[in-house]
């Protein structure tokens, strides 16, 4: 069990602001906020032993969490879609070689090579189709957050020193 540890932040009214610009509607607070990219502080503080009860978190909640973290910042997931449909168009490259070969040299089961060839061909095309078109769908996917290219913390033309950036 985790003892002694929160999932607390202190925000500026500035990096709110920032925050209730952005309008999404699914965030994960935790990685939003470093992605404001606002100055960072630390500070220790003691945690509360939990008075009673257990956590409400349940495991579907925690995946859904896990997956919201990793699809709402990552276009990964999608882009390993694609080199799989490319690994799989290799394995067939390679193995439909062997397996001319094989036919060639009367050592090849019959209607094997016609299968095992037509599978490859078919799994590697889909697989990369469903990459490609995966792709497109995470170009969208950021399009549609909107969220701005960069987010200004001072104005020196104001004379706004650095120190008095807002903080997350």
């Amino acid at each position: 069990q985790l003892t002694n540890a929160s999932d607390f932040k202190l925000l500026d009214r500035r990096v709110v602001n920032e925050w209730k610009q952005l309008g999404e509607r699914e965030t994960f607070f935790r990685a939003l906020s470093s992605w404001l990219g606002f100055k960072r502080t630390t500070f220790s503080f003691e945690v509360a032993p939990r008075i009673s009860g257990d956590s409400k978190w349940s495991l579907f909640q925690l995946l859904k969490l896990s997956v919201n973290a990793i699809t709402g910042f990552s276009a990964k997931p999608i882009y390993g879609v694609a080199i799989l449909g490319g690994i799989l168009l290799l394995i067939f490259l390679v193995l439909g070689i062997q397996t001319l070969v094989h036919y060639f040299l009367g050592q090849a089961i019959a209607g094997f090579t016609t299968v095992i060839l037509l599978q490859l061909l078919i799994g590697g095309c889909v697989m990369s189709g469903l990459g490609l078109i995966g792709i497109y769908v995470g170009r969208i996917f950021e399009e549609v957050k909107a969220r701005p290219r960069y987010i200004v913390a001072y104005d020196s033309a104001r004379d706004e020193s650095p120190a008095s950036a807002p903080h997350a």
